[in-house]
């Protein structure tokens, strides 16, 4: 390892190295790397040198693998919220920090889909690990479909629900199972917040929940 003060010196004019017979001036430089570079021995305090090389792992929510001797490697608990709401998560405080790293990481391709079907299939699956399927049914009552129904023979709007659509979900008896600290009225609260979120604002449905293989019942909300 290189003598402390060193890089620094090493930068100036040569006459300045040249004069340093005492090394005053190579211990002056020594006590700014301290601060401003990394620390030789690999422990804290890091320099800040180190700690902007860093920068990139706080917007890394499962972390960096460039960064690991670092002790803030991924983002910081406490900066989930605001980094969730870069990518438009607002229903972040429904969810641990554990499982609010895994939503910001996959999130944004999402979006492309959004306003879609598929879309709001994925999001449900990305936030739940509790949920094995999601069925979304447009059709589950009026059937009419545009180019092939005719109104006022086939199908009648008075008796159709215009921008509405049922939603099935299947939960995992397993991964239920391991998240029983909440009860199944608690899911369903924070299934309805995430949908209320992905679906296309002009939108009304109704949300199935299938619990059959978990407890024996199921419920219509």
């Amino acid at each position: 390892m290189s003598e402390a003060g060193t890089r620094m010196l090493d930068s100036l004019p040569a006459i300045y190295r040249a004069s340093d017979s005492a090394g005053y001036l190579r211990r002056l430089l020594g006590a700014f790397e301290e601060i401003l570079f990394y620390n030789q021995e690999g422990k804290e305090p890091f320099g800040i040198e180190q700690q902007i090389d860093a920068i990139p792992s706080l917007f890394s929510p499962l972390g960096d693998e460039n960064t690991r001797q670092l002790s803030y490697m991924q983002t910081p608990d406490r900066f989930l919220s605001w980094l969730a709401t870069w990518v438009a998560f607002t229903p972040h405080e429904l969810f641990s920090p554990e499982q609010l790293r895994k939503i910001i990481s996959r999130i944004t391709p999402l979006y492309a889909k959004r306003g879609t079907r598929l879309y709001l299939e994925e999001l449900l699956k990305l936030c739940f690990e509790e949920i094995s399927e999601v069925k979304i049914d447009e059709d589950a009552e009026s059937k009419f479909k545009i180019g092939h129904c005719r109104v006022g023979v086939d199908t009648l709007f008075g008796d159709e629900r215009p921008f509405w659509f049922h939603i099935g979900i299947t939960v995992n008896q397993q991964n239920f199972d391991n998240k029983m600290e909440k009860p199944p009225h608690e899911l369903e609260r924070r299934v309805r917040e995430i949908i209320d979120f992905g679906k296309p604002g002009h939108t009304a449905y109704e949300l199935s929940l299938d619990f059959s293989k978990v407890d024996g019942g199921r419920f219509i909300v």
